[in-house]
């Protein structure tokens, strides 16, 4: 097993690669050499990825075979190989006697052997035209495998996204540091090139029905992701100075001008409120010189939703994180001055049924000062663009579209895919 060299201050962590320049070839068969092929890893990947036998490939020395095992079911390899959660080492059967295999790190290492330009052809170009026209409604990962997918089938294959780029949330929810634009556009490029027609700025239910959609289409797919952010609804959270950190990151990713204030709290202990902190702090550094911004989470620290390497660079970059703090109010002054957040120790989380139902200790209350508050305690979809009379003929699942085992929603002509439908 390779180890992780000692980091300077304010290293990134994120990636072995970013430190050492990437596995050698030599390094990556010895790391592929340690895969017992117990397919655990399989069923634990969110795409059921073929890990073993991309690894497999690595072993021999056959890159071109493990670039193609990886497009067979993830059209963001690249993107995967940087920022995925790497569920499938959580399992892996080498774990048992040591580290598990840095399933990720071997994923991009094959992704980064193979020279970009050679991609399409060792994948392969879409099948005979089949006559058929699918529209699809975000181009987010889901919607874009989905694209990537149906346009290799033969299909005529229309994308709808409301902003000028393509890559949902790994482009306006993954800052920059942790995902280069490059790495995103360069696997939307590959996509786009099966065939894909993109329709950039233009939102559906504005600039085109879903009635048109479905006239003039054979399916439609809706893939329209996680958009609106999720409030406490503590008191005083509809105050202005509290803002919800999805927004704010698409901001950034904008190239919007945001004046950070000199102190904020954020809310929250996943990945999403790792990444506004951390951009807020950069922004408060290149603005003040100075950072101060308290991350307050409902888990203890054992139990966090981030990726422990979030954790560990958000630390790195100065960021105060208090864990099984509670938020209980966000508090303005007599003379209608923000002053901050109000929590409470949190003594447990669920109760007997595993039901979400906080429990606190009310004596243990801190005050955590910011002129801002930013939440990141979740997300939800923005379906506004169905209109009154689809929404009320969809059927639903705790807020979300229901599907069959196909992706298939309850009305014949509409799919639905990505975290519109898994949250």
């Amino acid at each position: 097993r390779i180890e992780m060299p000692e980091l300077e201050p304010h290293a990134r962590v994120d990636s072995f690669v970013e430190i050492v320049g990437g596995y050698s070839v030599e390094q990556a068969r010895l790391e592929a050499d340690r895969c017992v092929n117990c397919g655990i890893c399989v069923a634990t990947c969110p795409a059921h990825m073929a890990i073993p036998d991309y690894i497999a490939a690595i072993r021999d020395g056959d890159y071109e075979r493990g670039l193609k095992l990886l497009y067979e079911t993830n059209p963001f390899s690249q993107i995967c190989g940087k920022v995925c959660t790497r569920k499938c080492e959580t399992t892996c059967a080498a774990s048992h006697e040591g580290d598990p295999i840095a399933i990720r790190w071997l994923k991009r290492h094959i992704t980064e052997q193979v020279p970009f330009e050679r991609y399409r052809d060792i994948i392969g170009g879409p099948a005979p035209e089949t006559g058929r026209r699918i529209a699809i409604i975000g181009a987010g990962p889901a919607g874009m495998t989905a694209a990537f997918d149906l346009a290799r089938a033969g299909h005529e294959v229309h994308v709808y996204e409301a902003k000028s780029h393509a890559g949902g949330m790994t482009r306006y929810g993954i800052p920059e540091y942790r995902l280069p634009y490059d790495t995103i556009q360069r696997e939307i490029d590959l996509i786009v090139s099966m065939g894909v027609e993109m329709h950039y700025e233009t939102r559906v239910g504005t600039d085109i029905t879903m009635a048109q959609l479905q006239q003039d289409n054979d399916a439609v797919v809706l893939a329209i992701g996680l958009w609106l952010g999720r409030s406490t609804r503590i008191p005083g959270s509809d105050h202005p100075q509290v803002k919800k950190a999805v927004e704010l990151l698409r901001r950034i990713t904008d190239g919007e001008a945001i004046q950070a204030p000199e102190k904020l709290v954020v809310i929250g202990g996943g990945n999403v409120a790792m990444d506004i902190a951390r951009s807020m702090a950069r922004l408060q550094q290149q603005q003040h010189g100075k950072i101060a911004v308290t991350l307050t989470a409902l888990e203890d620290k054992a139990h966090f939703l981030a990726d422990p390497v979030e954790i560990k660079e958000s630390i790195e970059e100065e960021i105060t994180i208090l864990d099984s703090r509670g938020p209980q109010a966000c508090i303005v002054d007599e003379r209608g001055e923000f002053i901050g957040l109000r929590t409470w120790k949190v003594l447990s989380i669920f109760d007997e049924q595993g039901r979400f139902a906080p429990t606190y200790d009310d004596n243990d209350e801190q005050v955590h000062e910011g002129d801002w508050v930013i939440e990141a305690i979740g997300q939800m979809s923005d379906v506004s663009l169905l209109g009154e009379e689809l929404t009320e003929r969809l059927e639903w699942n705790r807020g979300r579209i229901q599907i069959d085992d196909d992706g298939h929603t309850s009305e014949p002509w509409l799919w639905a895919a990505g975290d519109c439908v898994k949250g």
